[in-house]
C-alpha cells in the first residue's frame, strides 16, 4: 500500500511556494508572484501572503483562506521560521523589490494575532552579509542562526532582546570565523544536542556543526560520496538537496548528485558519515553528474511513521535570457524507509506508486509541509496545491515518539491563557527540509480540541520553553490561549472537548476538558 494524492485551488492568481505552519494550526502561504524585466529575468518575488485554516473536519483542502496579508517588501527565496512566541520572521531574498539579485538584507516579522507585518530591526551595514537566500535555523533556545552567502560569516539574532551578534567566533565578536566556507546554498539541520549540521557546498565532502555552547563551528567529518553538484558542462551549479533528522537520531542527507548519506551524531567525525541509498539510475543522460536522478534543490519531509518523502528528477538544461542552467525535472516523489534500511546493502530509493498531478515543474520549485493531521502539502509555484495523504503504514508512529501531557487544567475558559506541561512537545525532528531557499520547520506543539460532534479546532500556542528536537523525558511547557473564535471563523462554545497536543503530525494520548463560556 501507499498514500494517495489530491489537490485543491489556492485563491485565484496565487502561485504558492513557501508555506509555514503557525501555532494555531493555520498555514501561511507565500505567493511567488515573480516580477520580470524586459529580458524575462526575475527582478523580485511576491509581496502577498495568505493564511489557510483547516475546516471543521481538520482538512486543509476544504479550509478557509484569509484575504491577502502583504509584506513591506516583495521577496523570493529567503530565510524564514516561526519563533518561540508564535511570530514569523522572514529575512533577505534572492530577488526583491528592495535590491537587486542576492542583495536584499531586510527582514520583517508577522504577528498572527493582528495579521500584520512590521519591519525587523536588523543593524546595517554591520550585518548586511545576512542577505539573499542565506540559510537560517531556529536554535533550541529560540535564537536564530543565519549564514552569509558571500563569506564565512554567520550571525545570531535574539528575538527577545532584539539583539544581533556575530556567531562562530567563540563569543569574541572581533575573532576569526570558525566556519570554513560560505553558507551559500547550504542545508542546515538541527540536531538533538542543539547543534546545527551542514554539508559545506563551497567545500564539497566537508561537513561542520555549529555548537551554540561554544559558539564555534566544529568538524563533522567527510561525506563518503560527493553530495554537491558542483558543475555541469563547465557551468557552475553548486547545489545540494535537503537533509532531515530521522526518528532514530541520525540525519538523512540527500545529495544533488543523486547520492545520499547518513550522519550519526553519536560517532566521532572520522566515522560519523556512511553511505545511504542512491536515487535510481538515469541511463543515457549525459547531464546526470553521477548517472542518477538528481535533486538540484528540492524538498523532503519526515512522515509520522518515520518514513521520508522526497523529490528528485532527471537532470535537464534550461536556457533563460541566453544563460543555461541545470535542474532536476519533472518532480518525481520517492520514499526512504529507515526501519528497513540495510547499511551493508544501501540499495536504491523506491519511487512512489502515486504521483501528484502538478509535478511537471523543476524540483527546486517544490515545497513540502507536514500538517498536524499527518497529511503533507506540496506547492510548486503554481496553482493548485497538492496534498498527500499517507496510508496507515506511513502515518502510524511508534508509541514512544508521541508527545505527552503531564499537566493541563481539566476546565478551561474562553479568553484565558493556560500552561501545558509535557514531554516531546517539539517532536523528534524539524520534519521539513529544503535548504537555503526555504526553512519550514514544524517542531513546536499544537493543541487540538474536538467537540462532541467531531468538529476540530486549534488553540493558539506560544511561549515555548524549548525549540529543540528529541528532548526525551525532559519536561517543557507552552502557553495555550482559548479564543472565542478560531482562525477559520468558527465559534468555540461551552461543552466537553477531547484535547491532544501534536508535534509533527503525531498526537498525544487524549484528555477530556470542559470549556466554559
Amino acid at each position: 500500500m501507499a498514500g494517495s494524492w489530491d489537490s485543491f485551488n489556492a485563491p485565484t492568481g496565487v502561485n504558492a511556494d513557501t508555506m509555514l505552519l503557525l501555532t494555531d494550526g493555520s498555514v501561511m502561504v507565500h505567493d511567488a508572484d515573480q516580477t520580470t524585466d524586459s529580458n524575462s529575468r526575475i527582478t523580485s518575488g511576491g509581496k502577498n501572503w495568505y493564511r489557510l485554516a483547516p475546516s471543521a473536519d481538520g482538512k486543509y483542502k476544504s479550509g478557509h483562506w484569509s484575504g491577502l496579508l502583504p509584506v513591506l517588501n516583495a521577496r523570493e527565496y529567503f530565510a524564514s521560521g516561526v519563533l518561540m512566541d508564535g511570530r514569523v520572521f522572514v529575512v533577505g531574498g534572492e530577488y526583491s523589490d528592495a535590491f537587486n539579485q542576492d542583495g536584499c538584507t531586510l527582514g520583517e516579522i508577522f504577528d498572527p494575532q493582528t495579521n500584520t507585518w512590521s519591519k525587523l530591526n536588523k543593524p546595517s551595514p554591520e550585518f548586511d552579509y545576512i542577505t539573499g537566500d542565506g540559510p537560517s535555523c531556529v536554535l533550541a533556545d529560540g535564537r536564530v542562526l543565519f549564514g552569509g552567502i558571500s563569506d564565512t560569516q554567520t550571525a545570531i539574532w535574539n528575538p527577545v532582546a532584539d539583539q544581533w551578534l556575530h556567531a562562530g567566533r567563540g563569543f569574541s565578536p572581533a575573532g576569526a570565523d570558525s566556519k570554513t566556507s560560505s553558507s551559500s546554498e547550504e542545508t542546515w539541520t538541527l540536531l538533538p544536542d542543539g547543534s546545527v549540521l551542514t554539508v559545506n557546498v563551497a567545500n564539497p565532502n566537508n561537513t561542520q556543526r555549529y555548537d551554540p555552547t561554544r559558539d564555534w563551528w566544529v568538524d563533522a567529518g567527510q561525506t563518503p560520496q560527493n553530495l554537491v553538484v558542483q558543475s555541469i558542462n563547465g557551468a557552475n551549479v553548486s547545489e545540494i538537496g535537503p537533509a532531515v533528522l530521522m526518528m532514530n537520531g541520525k540525519v538523512f542527507a540527500i545529495g544533488g548528485t543523486g547520492h545520499t548519506a547518513i550522519f550519526d551524531p553519536a560517532l566521532p567525525p572520522a566515522s560519523a558519515w556512511s553511505k545511504g541509498p542512491d536515487l535510481p539510475a538515469d541511463p543515457g543522460n549525459p547531464l546526470a553528474p553521477a548517472g542518477l536522478y538528481t535533486v538540484i534543490d528540492g524538498a523532503a519531509c519526515v512522515l509520522p511513521s518515520g518514513k521520508i518523502l522526497l523529490v528528485a528528477g532527471k537532470t535537464i538544461a534550461e536556457t533563460d535570457s541566453g544563460v543555461t542552467g541545470y535542474w532536476s525535472n519533472p518532480t518525481i516523489f520517492f520514499e526512504f524507509n529507515p526501519a528497513t534500511f540495510n547499511p551493508a546493502i544501501p540499495g536504491t530509493l523506491p519511487q512512489l506508486a502515486s504521483q501528484p498531478s502538478n509535478n511537471g515543474d523543476d524540483c527546486w520549485e517544490s515545497s513540502l509541509l507536514l500538517l498536524p493531521n499527518g497529511q503533507v502539502l506540496y506547492s510548486s509555484q503554481q496553482n493548485p496545491i497538492g496534498v498527500y495523504t499517507p496510508d496507515l503504514a506511513e502515518s502510524t508512529p511508534q508509541p514512544s515518539w508521541r508527545p505527552t501531557i503531564s499537566n493541563f487544567p481539566i476546565t478551561i475558559k474562553i479568553g484565558q491563557t493556560y500552561t501545558l506541561l509535557g514531554t516531546q512537545l517539539n517532536g523528534l525532528s524539524q520534519a521539513n527540509s529544503y535548504g537555503d531557499d526555504r526553512q519550514m520547520a514544524t517542531n513546536w506543539p499544537l493543541v487540538r480540541v474536538t467537540d462532541s460532534s467531531g468538529n476540530i479546532s486549534y488553540l493558539p500556542t506560544s511561549n515555548f520553553t524549548s525549540m529543540g528536537v528529541a528532548t526525551g523525558t525532559t519536561q517543557h511547557s507552552a502557553s495555550v490561549f482559548v479564543p472565542k473564535q478560531t482562525q477559520s471563523g468558527r465559534q468555540l462554545t461551552a461543552g466537553t472537548y477531547t484535547l491532544v497536543v501534536i508535534a509533527n503530525g503525531i498526537a498525544s494520548a487524549p484528555m477530556n476538558v470542559t470549556l466554559t463560556a
